[in-house]
Order: structure tokens, then sequence, then C-alpha cells
């Protein structure tokens, strides 16, 4: 079964945790992450997921449409750079430091702007950085 964001960020996904693991574990391993696994442990609005790479933890967070968070253990370019394929050539808006010391990458379909100005001078988002989203 190929399957792409288009299931599952661009359009609502069915509630059901198994439905979405199934979705986007396709569409990673399809995208050349095939040593990645994501359990959904929220499957309504936003909808999170976790699991690891390798042993380095990682974690969804997202809004169908909206939003979509990757916090990982560490910085992996590469990651970044399979993650925006997924979502269809959406460029990452913000990068950050998370409280738990992760390294997180938002993307938002709206660029990012009011999320932005949210969390600008917090001091819980440490390393802050504004993408050129254009």
């Amino acid at each position: 079964m190929a399957t792409t964001a288009r299931k599952w960020f661009y359009s609502t996904p069915e509630p059901r945790p198994y439905y979405i693991e199934e979705r986007v574990n396709h569409t990673l391993w399809n995208n050349r992450l095939q040593n990645v696994f994501m359990s959904c442990t929220q499957a309504e609005n936003p909808v999170m997921m976790e699991g690891s790479m390798n042993g380095m933890p990682m974690f969804f967070e997202f809004v169908p449409g909206q939003y979509f968070k990757l916090r990982m253990g560490e910085e992996r370019k590469e990651i970044v750079g399979t993650i925006r394929q997924i979502l269809l050539g959406l460029k990452p808006a913000i990068t950050y430091q998370d409280t738990e010391g992760l390294f997180v990458v938002e993307w938002h379909t709206d660029g990012g702007d009011a999320r932005w100005t949210e969390i600008q001078g917090d001091p819980a988002f440490q390393g802050l950085r504004r993408m050129k989203t254009k």
C-alpha cells in the first residue's frame, strides 16, 4: 500500500491510531526511513506519535493541513530533508531546542508567522531560528 502525506496530513485521517500509524509508517518507509517505526499515542488533534530511529527518540505532532512538528534526539539534516519531501515540498518554518534537549523542526502551511511571534523570547525555546519559507 503506497501512501503519501495527502492521506494523513493534507486531509484529516480517521481518528484511529492503527490507521494513522499504518499510513505514516508506510510513507516514512517509502521515503528511505525504513528503520523508523512510529506509534500513535493520540489520534485526535493534535495527532501525537512517538518512536525511534536507531535508538534516537523521535516524536511527531501535527494538525492536518496546519502544522507538523518533528522532535528528535539530535539535529539530523537528512531526516529534516526527507520529512520536507514527505510533506510534498513544504519548507521548515522554525527550528529550536526544547526544554528536554530535543532538536525541533516545525513546518506550517501558513508560513509560521503567528507561531514565531508566540514563541519568540520564551526561554523554553533555545537556539530559536526562523527558516526562510520563500
